[in-house]
């Protein structure tokens, strides 16, 4: 194939009445023919241009896509994460109230148990004062009804 230098630097013979024909011919059919070649090669290169320009404009399209991809799967992992952190604080919030609530009922029933025990406690120190005063007065009715009773029999034995 030739260069362009070539081309610019052929030279034909002259003949009588100018160039020599056939040796113009000759040069205009190679020169014809290495221009159908690169013809044929721009095209080829055109079309591969094409070809490689879309597919570079599908790899971008897809890295794209991939990028909003990933930053959405970013995003909802966030919001996820999020989610979780504020489930797990309002059930931590909640297992809080419901313990203190718990706590709260204990306290109430260990206040009932108490008064409870407070009023047997002094309701079985009355019963038992009680008692004690009756078993005193037994002792005494008793003391009385045996002295009484020594008091007869003293009488009847003559003393």
């Amino acid at each position: 194939m030739r260069s362009p230098l070539e081309i610019t630097n052929r030279s034909f013979k002259t003949a009588v009445s100018g160039y020599s024909k056939k040796e113009v011919d000759e040069f205009l059919h190679e020169l014809r023919h290495d221009y159908e070649d690169l013809y044929q090669k721009v095209i080829a290169l055109k079309e591969e241009k094409q070809h490689l320009e879309k597919e570079l404009h599908q790899y971008t399209s897809t890295g794209e896509q991939l990028q909003k991809a990933l930053t959405l799967a970013q995003k909802t992992a966030d919001d996820i994460k999020q989610s979780a952190e504020r489930q797990a604080d309002l059930t931590m919030m909640q297992a809080n109230v419901r313990s203190q609530q718990i706590v709260q009922k204990a306290e109430e029933k260990l206040q009932q148990i108490s008064n409870l025990y407070r009023k047997f406690s002094s309701e079985l120190s009355s019963y038992l004062q009680t008692y004690q005063n009756l078993l005193q007065r037994l002792d005494s009715e008793a003391l009385k009804v045996t002295q009484i009773g020594w008091s007869n029999e003293d009488e009847e034995t003559g003393n």
